[in-house]
């Protein structure tokens, strides 16, 4: 299987558990791959047949400052489902939020969550 990925997309947003992190925000990166058969792009050189990474890059960045949530396990979920609704052709999708200087009392570059989700199949 093929694969369309944007790697290191910086946002600032207002997630978190606390109310001060609501308030202040922070910045997070995503990292996102979207597996797919990419042959009838390659064959048909054309860009509905594949996935247009700066739209899933617009998808992502709606998603993650439209609203604040308190885990990013919920953000990856409704991103993951926000870029499945997009591309019909993306079979898989792996995506990486990560909080990049976590508030935890200590020097922590990152910490968040990877998640992997297939396209349900459909019904016949």
């Amino acid at each position: 299987m093929d694969c369309v990925f944007v790697e290191g997309l910086d946002v600032y947003a207002y997630h978190g558990v606390t109310d001060a992190e609501q308030e202040v925000g922070r910045r997070y990166r995503f990292d996102v791959r979207l597996y797919l058969d990419a042959q009838p792009a390659a064959e048909w050189d054309y860009v509905g047949k594949t996935v247009d990474y700066g739209e899933a890059v617009r998808i992502i960045l709606t998603e993650a400052t439209g609203h604040k949530v308190k885990v990013v396990e919920h953000l990856a979920e409704q991103i993951t489902q926000a870029l499945f609704s997009a591309f019909p052709a993306a079979k898989r999708i792996r995506l990486r939020v990560a909080k990049l200087d976590p508030p935890v009392g200590v020097v922590v570059e990152a910490a968040g969550i990877e998640i992997e989700r297939e396209r349900p199949a459909e019904n016949d």
